[in-house]
């Protein structure tokens, strides 16, 4: 009797949730099906998300030696094996996935995974981030290439690398996305927003859906505002740059606001005019942001204060060769203190021959230099200004008829957009160094990102609103029960559950071991079609 074994771990949950959406049927039904093609595009990227999801980091040109330790035949239901998926397989599948709109491909997935999953779409949340890259890349030339990986600003802090962006919408109160795309490595958001917004809400308003559109402050300028307000309804925080923002900040009391749902923060709505539209603005505080902030003051404070010292110290030293421009140059460094001003300035006048020797009696050689002696104080009114400011950020929206604490919820739910930024980026997902040499390629593995991270955000929204029903709980890593488990824990459970393959003369058999009560209950949650995947249906995999 010989023994192999196949490494099932968590994965049977991701193929279970590619399958309960229809991933591979979605994609082919776009770009189409060869019937000389063993593997399909649907079936591509079904393994690159799997791959992905994995976290395994193996780039795809070892896509055999990662399929060959899986349990292919038990994942994929058209009996592929693990060596149909090598490298030119791969690659043929992401020229198709480009050829046919890799955006277009993803929002058509997403839209019809939401709707089987019973997810609502009203509240869209966008931002977008930078993915660095190593290598010359030099950008093909002529038409058709679709980004340009450049120098821009970078949001990973990676100035030194080229790199390009890539721009998400996901919904409401998760990070499941129902858009994204790739970007030049230069993009500007402030561009960016109103014209991907513009085409989001287009394509929505077929679908008889009226949108709520959630970005950060990169999207309030005039023009945006302006331009956006006549075609969709946005929230958006205001920047401290514009001076209405900065002086209701100053002039509002927290004793005026009103207590938030959430503990330690209140609320205060104000209509507002801006760039000519009538908005609606909600004045957050929080005390927990305020205690931080006003110890960041403080420190800023006394940092400045050092610095006045030092550069007063250089003005004692100085020379100039009149009065006016004395004070001019120390009136100009003045200006650009922040918590101090100065207090009283004396120019002290000094006789200079400019030779040696003694002067002569007609005194036409002698000439004067100007020195500044001055000191200083803290500006007590602009620090004052800048403490009633702490704690606190305007949200401002074109919809006059949402309540104030629906604005800050929703605003407070643009964190699911950067979650979904942190899960692509994560040092354990394979496509957080990018390999591939041809545009065209990146663009298309930027939809596999996507997609990876629908299924994984699915599957923990699925898994939590089990719990929720059934009120029942799973044990985290320090066996504590909790209700809303991530999937990366749930996926850390499965770890060395394993498809063993039994050969008994010729006999075949296959039973699914070290499956323990924990990895019962969650598959029970899951659903009968994942339980399956398990052989859970069968007196087996004891």
């Amino acid at each position: 009797m010989q023994y192999a074994t196949k490494s099932l771990d968590h994965l049977g949950i991701v193929a279970g949730v590619c399958k309960e959406i229809g991933l591979v049927e979605s994609i082919n039904s776009i770009v189409g099906v060869n019937s000389q093609q063993k593997v399909s595009t649907g079936d591509a990227v079904m393994a690159m998300v799997i791959n992905a999801l994995g976290f395994a980091g193996k780039p795809l040109y070892l896509y055999p030696e990662y399929m060959a330790g899986k349990p292919v035949k038990l994942l994929f239901k058209n009996g592929l094996e693990s060596e149909d998926f090598n490298d030119d397989t791969i690659g043929r599948a992401l020229d198709r996935i480009y050829e046919n709109n890799p955006t277009n491909i993803f929002m058509n997935v997403s839209f019809e995974a939401l709707r089987k999953m019973g997810v609502d779409r009203n509240y869209f949340h966008l931002d977008t981030t930078s993915i660095s890259v190593h290598g010359n890349y030099k950008n093909s030339e002529g038409e058709g290439v679709p980004i340009e990986i450049t120098r821009g600003h970078s949001k990973d802090g990676r100035s030194d690398l080229k790199q390009y962006m890539i721009s998400l919408i996901t919904v409401s109160n998760s990070s499941i996305p129902t858009w994204i795309c790739a970007l030049n490595g230069n993009t500007s958001d402030k561009t960016h927003f109103r014209d991907v917004v513009n085409k989001y809400s287009k394509i929505l308003a077929e679908c008889n859906e009226e949108p709520y559109f959630i970005m950060d402050s990169a999207m309030y300028t005039e023009k945006n505002v302006r331009e956006m307000s006549e075609n969709v309804v946005w929230i958006s925080r205001a920047p401290e740059s514009i001076n209405l923002v900065r002086d209701l900040e100053i002039a509002i009391d927290v004793k005026e606001m009103e207590k938030c749902y959430q503990e330690g923060y209140y609320l205060k709505a104000f209509t507002k005019t801006y760039a000519g539209v009538e908005q609606k603005w909600v004045v957050v505080f929080s005390e927990k942001n305020y205690e931080k902030e006003i110890k960041t003051l403080e420190k800023n404070i006394s940092k400045e204060r050092t610095k006045v010292e030092k550069q007063l110290w250089h003005f004692g030293n100085e020379e100039y060769t009149c009065e006016e421009d004395a004070f001019k140059a120390i009136h100009k460094v003045e200006k650009k203190w922040t918590y101090h001003e100065l207090d009283e300035c004396k120019v002290i006048v000094r006789k200079m021959t400019g030779t040696r020797g003694r002067p002569k009696k007609n005194g036409n050689n002698i000439k004067h230099a100007y020195q500044i002696k001055a000191t200083f104080q803290e500006n007590k009114k602009a620090i004052e200004d800048k403490r009633k400011q702490k704690g606190k950020y305007v949200v401002a929206t074109n919809a006059l008829n949402l309540d104030k604490e629906t604005i800050y919820r929703e605003y407070k739910e643009q964190q699911g957009v950067e979650r979904g930024f942190r899960f692509i980026k994560d040092p354990r997902f394979f496509t957080e160094s990018t390999f591939l040499k041809k545009e065209q390629r990146i663009v298309s593995m930027v939809m596999v990102m996507g997609i990876s991270l629908l299924v994984y955000s699915l599957a923990e929204r699925k898994l939590r609103k089990a719990l929720k029903d059934m009120n029942e709980t799973v044990p985290n890593q320090i066996g504590k029960p909790i209700k809303k488990p991530t999937m990366r824990m749930v996926f850390d459970k499965f770890s060395n559950v394993v498809l063993l393959v039994i050969n008994d003369e010729g006999r075949f058999s296959e039973r699914v071991v070290n499956i323990k009560p924990v990895h019962r209950k969650i598959l029970a949650l899951m659903g009968t079609e994942y339980e399956k995947i398990y052989f859970l249906d069968k007196r087996c995999g004891m």
